[in-house]
């Protein structure tokens, strides 16, 4: 095991571990931060993922979206096992969600876009670096995903204390996100390479 396995995993597990009551503060914390940065992003078009494994919840920020007019987006795992770029499908209080073969939830129905159309991306992460590259749950899906497009969407992800380290050893496939949300506030990765 490379030292990039040993940090994911040691991270999922102390994920899986933390209590719900854990999860909700966070989630709670999570969404009063975004509340005091979200007039410096365009918010049209939103992606965001379906919390699983203990994952900080970004839904009570896609909640509020929504209801101040933002078209938010769940992805979509192709059927295909090779294929490995997402697309988005349009979600809303109706939308019906089915069970993909990773167990995560995705829309049945819905406008499908492809992640260049989306303005601002809420991504997962197991653990985040110092300069924003990220290591996820080592599929590869929202990496290669990215690496397709010719518009980058503002990539933001929420982490818990634990999962922040020194380096994610980013390998040249990697894009690192902008910024992260987290316990004591957002981070502004692109600010930080500016100073």
């Amino acid at each position: 095991m490379n030292a990039k396995q040993e940090a994911r995993e040691k991270a999922i597990q102390t994920r899986k571990r933390l209590p719900l009551k854990d999860q909700e503060i966070f989630s709670n914390l999570a969404k009063e931060i975004w509340n005091k940065i979200k007039k410096d992003f365009k918010l049209n078009n939103v992606g965001f993922y379906w919390p699983t494994q203990g994952e900080i919840s970004c839904l009570l920020i896609v909640e509020e979206l929504i209801e101040e007019g933002s078209r938010c987006f769940l992805p979509i795992v192709s059927q295909n096992v090779e294929e490995r770029i997402l697309i988005f499908k349009e979600y809303t209080a109706d939308t019906e969600l089915k069970v993909n073969r990773f167990k995560i939830p995705e829309p049945q129905k819905g406008v499908e876009v492809s992640a260049e159309k989306l303005d601002l991306i809420f991504v997962p992460c197991v653990c985040v670096d110092e300069a924003g590259y990220r290591i996820g749950m080592g599929m590869g899906f929202y990496d290669i995903t990215f690496k397709e497009i010719s518009t980058q969407p503002q990539l933001i992800t929420l982490a818990y204390d634990f999962q922040k380290i020194h380096s994610c050893f980013p390998e040249v496939h990697d894009i690192p996100t902008h910024g992260a949300i987290t316990p004591a506030g957002y981070i502004d990765f692109y600010s930080r390479k500016a100073e």
